[in-house]
C-alpha cells in the first residue's frame, strides 16, 4: 500500500500492498498531540472493552474488517452479543479504539524513548513489525474504504513519525549521499523484507528479515563515527 501526499492512501504499491509506506517528500512538521482519543474509560489492559478490541484486531490482521462477526467475538470472550453491545455500538468504535492505539504509540516524542537516535529507530522499527506491519491487505483495503477518515488518522500520524525520523537521521549521512534517494531506498528496503514471499523465500522471520535490512541500511549510510560523537557530546 502506498501512500500519496497525506490526502489518502491507495494500494497501487508494487512494493508492498499489505500496509502503508510512506514517501518523506511531503511531510508536514510533526503534530503536538494525537487527534483521537479512547472512548473506554476503563484503561486497565485486562478490562473487557481491552480485550474485545485485542480480539478483534487479531481477527482483523488476518481476514480483514468486513469479514469478522461480532457474534465470533463475543462467543470466543464467552460473553453474550447483549454485553457486547453494552461497550461497543458498532465494528466503527472498535477500529477507533484500534487507530487511538497506533496513534499513542506514533506521538510518544523522540525523546520519551532516550539518548540513543539508533536505538530509537530500532525501538521503533521494532514497534512497526510487531504491530502495523502484521495486518493483511484485507484489513488495509477495509480501512481505506470503510473508514477513510480513520485511515487517514493513521497515515498522517505515521508520517509525522516519519518527519522526526528524517530531520534527526539526515545530518548523519555519509558525505556525498543523494538524501532523497538515500531514503527511498530506506523504505524499499524495509516494505520489500517485510513481506511474506521474501523473508520465507530466504528462511527468516518477518522480523529477523526487517531488522537485517534496516542494519543493513543503517551501516551502508549513516556515519557512525560522526553520530556517535554528537551523542557523545551531548550527554557530556
Amino acid at each position: 500500500m502506498e501512500l500519496v501526499g497525506t490526502s489518502g492512501y491507495n494500494s497501487a504499491s508494487e512494493i508492498n500492498r499489505d500496509y502503508p509506506v510512506p514517501e518523506l517528500n511531503t511531510v508536514t512538521a510533526p503534530k503536538p498531540m494525537p487527534l483521537l482519543t479512547s472512548k473506554i474509560s476503563d484503561q486497565d489492559p485486562q478490562s473487557l472493552p481491552n480485550k474485545i478490541v485485542d480480539a478483534f484486531a487479531e481477527r482483523a490482521k488476518h481476514v480483514g474488517i468486513r469479514s469478522i462477526a461480532i457474534g465470533d467475538i463475543a462467543k470466543e470472550l464467552r460473553i453474550s452479543t447483549k454485553t457486547f453491545y453494552k461497550y461497543f455500538r458498532t465494528k466503527d468504535d472498535i477500529v477507533h479504539e484500534m487507530i487511538v492505539r497506533w496513534e499513542s504509540r506514533i506521538h510518544k516524542p523522540i525523546e520519551y524513548y532516550g539518548d540513543d537516535l539508533l536505538e530509537i529507530l530500532r525501538l521503533w522499527v521494532k514497534i512497526w513489525v510487531d504491530n502495523d506491519a502484521r495486518f493483511s491487505t484485507a484489513f488495509w483495503t477495509d480501512l481505506k474504504s470503510d473508514y477513510p477518515e480513520l485511515g487517514k488518522v493513521y497515515v498522517d500520524s505515521l508520517y509525522q513519525r516519519m518527519a522526526v525520523m528524517k530531520q534527526r537521521v539526515t545530518p548523519f549521512l555519509k558525505e556525498g549521499l543523494n538524501h532523497d534517494f538515500v531514503w527511498s531506498v530506506y523504505f524499499i528496503l524495509m516494505a520489500g523484507c517485510a513481506k511474506r514471499t521474501n523473508y520465507e523465500k530466504i528462511g527468516m522471520t518477518q522480523k529477523e528479515s526487517v531488522f537485517e535490512a534496516f542494519e543493513f541500511w543503517v551501516n551502508s549510510v549513516v556515519d557512525l563515527d560522526k553520530l556517535n560523537a554528537a551523542q557523545q557530546q551531548n550527554n557530556s
